[in-house]
């Protein structure tokens, strides 16, 4: 999961460039803390932190914060 704060006006440019990564599986519209959450498939630590500097670095995207799934206790 990576959940991000973006600027409101350059939302809409968010999610165009998340929709241009295909390790982006899913976007989700939020509120809290953060603006959204994003689901992403990354086959190595590598791989996710060469996507996280991704996500990070654009343009519209002030804070990020992420997280890796250990396990799933409940899947319905």
């Amino acid at each position: 999961h990576v959940l991000l704060t973006v600027t409101p006006k350059l939302a809409d440019k968010v999610v165009r460039s998340l929709q241009a990564l295909p390790p982006v599986r899913t976007l989700h519209s939020v509120s809290g803390n953060f603006d959204m959450i994003v689901i992403v498939d990354a086959p190595s630590i590598r791989d996710l932190d060469t996507l996280l500097d991704q996500i990070g670095a654009m343009d519209g995207v002030e804070r990020t914060s992420s997280s890796i799934i250990l396990s799933t206790r409940i899947d319905r």
